[in-house]
């Protein structure tokens, strides 16, 4: 017994000492002016890619049995679904995008808070685990055949018909065109040319794939900009999560002695997201959250507290954030989340 009290008294005593002397590193990451970069972060070791986010158009999920399909909206990419049977592509002309084409009822987005629902997967029937979007999956030959085709809008006026044929072997089967049929190219895109990747991208624009993310197992967040349904539209800048990591959000805190465990944490991808911020147009500033702290379970199941400090906007496309190991409420006295009566809260006018 002695020997158990005094295990417990150790670990009591060193989770006090990390409280205590954690060190907290201030981070600077910058996604560049006009937001037109995208980070990969890990919690354990900082950034591991800088990219631009500017040179493709759709990325196709290689794990999981999800087959999500994205488009790049911070690349102004736009999606809909055409009022056309997959088995029409041939016939289909300039003229079938009447009514279709920046008609709202017809557009698809991602989903901002699941990786497993790209805008090409959104038109799935929820009672039809086999429906996937843009095609169903034969559990019979364990292939997914497409079903539908799409227009596609890959610049300020280029517009395109496009189609996912299959996913067959290991390999996306996609053929796009010109609206009136012509320039038509047909792709097979192989997911073991991206080895160890969440997904592969691809440029309609420049008919090439590329190999733009770190390891699956590498990163825990992503710094970009994207689409935010709220359930109004907009785009927006933030912080997307990578896939089985979880933040949990404490609000309003004390952000010295907020501690990780009191709150239920999330596993949507956007349970950081954008608005840890706001613009404040009587300062003509960006205001961050003085009483917000995210915890975030990185894919090695270690505990992070972040604290947002500062965001520049568009100027710089800076984020500025501390991290330190966290420590589980409950474990040390008097450690739990504290909430006060009253707290500024500067989440004001706009986002982004």
């Amino acid at each position: 017994m002695n020997k158990i009290l005094t295990g417990i008294i150790a670990i009591a005593c060193s989770l006090i000492s990390l409280t205590s002397t954690a060190q907290i590193v201030s981070e600077t990451i910058s996604i560049q002016p006009g937001y037109t970069n995208q980070v990969f972060y890990s919690m354990n070791t900082g950034e591991l890619s800088n990219i631009t986010n500017m040179d493709w158009d759709i990325a196709f999920q290689l794990r999981g049995f999800a087959a999500s399909i994205l488009i790049n909206s911070k690349n102004n990419v736009k999606l809909w679904k055409a009022n056309k049977d997959i088995s029409q592509w041939g016939s289909m002309m300039a003229s079938d995008t009447m009514g279709v084409v920046n008609n709202p009822a017809y557009e698809l987005m991602n989903s901002d808070t699941s990786w497993d629902f790209g805008a090409f997967n959104r038109t799935n029937d929820p009672n039809n685990q086999f429906d996937l979007g843009w095609g169903n999956y034969d559990f019979v030959t364990h292939i997914i055949y497409g079903d539908s085709v799409y227009f596609i809008k890959v610049g300020a006026t280029d517009y395109r018909k496009i189609k996912i044929e299959s996913l067959a072997n290991g390999t996306y089967n996609f053929r796009f065109a010109d609206l009136d049929g012509t320039n038509e190219i047909v792709v097979a895109l192989a997911k073991s040319a991206f080895q160890g990747k969440f997904f592969a991208y691809y440029s309609l624009v420049n008919n090439v794939s590329i190999d733009r993310e770190p390891i699956y197992n590498a990163w825990d967040l992503t710094f970009c900009q994207y689409l935010a349904i709220d359930p109004v539209v907009y785009k927006v800048t933030g912080v997307l999560s990578n896939d089985s990591v979880f933040v949990e959000k404490a609000y309003p805190v004390d952000v010295n002695t907020a501690t990780y465990g009191a709150n239920v944490s999330a596993g949507e991808i956007n349970a950081i997201g954008y608005d840890w911020k706001a613009y404040d147009l009587n300062l003509m500033s960006w205001i961050i959250s003085d009483s917000l702290v995210y915890f975030v379970t990185d894919r090695q199941s270690a505990v992070w507290k972040v604290v947002f400090t500062g965001f520049d906007g568009a100027t710089t496309g800076n984020y500025y954030f501390d991290k330190s190991p966290a420590v589980a409420s409950g474990l040390i006295e008097n450690s739990s989340i504290k909430t006060f009566g009253l707290y500024p809260n500067p989440l004001m006018i706009m986002f982004d």
